[in-house]
């Protein structure tokens, strides 16, 4: 059984189309679900990194987000804990449109973002989140359910499509294992400005383009 799941090609990994990319971003609720999923597709950060968020982690115009931890499970036990790799310690420029999305979760009082409902003070448990993810894509016709990890999937998919140089796509998102990766702070600035105002662009359908369903990671 082993020899043969070794010979099976790896399951594609599935990301949400271009169409569904701006139902979600018109059509999802403007409350903390919404603006995370949307936060999510834009930025490419992992759920455990979103979870892990304080609001001092997230600029106060919204411009980046800085991923310094994450949620973790410690014998059954959500905590915080560290990002999944070193290059995962990174500052994510977050494209203008969603940026109200950053400020808006900025803006709480408790200490995490996304606070535990039964222990003020402690980080949410990720099926809680999945919960609320799920609900929210459910109330959005025209949309597919996909896991919130395929939210990364389309962000980086999207910068691939946009011709992001690789250097600059592992910077976003933090990869340690890219093939052809270079440490992120290798990244130019310039590049990574560019790369943000494209993403922008995408969404925003400035340059008239056929729909098409987005590259997989």
């Amino acid at each position: 059984f082993a020899d043969k799941m070794r010979k099976e090609p790896p399951k594609e990994k599935d990301s949400f189309t271009a169409d569904e990319m701006r139902i979600l971003f018109r059509e999802l609720p403007d409350d903390r679900i919404g603006w995370s999923i949307r936060l999510l597709i834009a930025t490419g950060m992992r759920t455990q990194e979103l979870l892990g968020l304080e609001p001092r982690h997230i600029a106060a115009d919204g411009s980046s987000i800085n991923i310094a931890q994450a949620v973790v499970r410690v014998k059954g036990t959500v905590a915080i804990g560290t990002p999944k790799s070193f290059d995962s310690y990174r500052t994510i420029p977050v494209p203008e449109l969603v940026q109200y999305c950053a400020r808006n979760l900025r803006n709480t009082e408790n200490k995490f973002i996304w606070e535990s409902p039964k222990k003020p003070g402690h980080p949410c448990n990720p099926s809680h989140f999945s919960d609320q993810y799920k609900e929210a894509l459910s109330q959005v016709e025209g949309v597919r359910y996909l896991s919130p990890h395929s939210c990364r999937h389309t962000y980086i998919t999207l910068l691939v499509s946009t011709n992001t140089d690789v250097r600059t796509i592992q910077s976003f998102a933090g990869h340690a294992d890219m093939k052809m990766t270079l440490h992120y702070s290798h990244a130019e600035k310039n590049a990574r400005q560019r790369a943000v105002e494209q993403f922008n662009d995408a969404f925003l359908n400035r340059q008239e383009e056929t729909t098409e369903t987005i590259w997989t990671e």
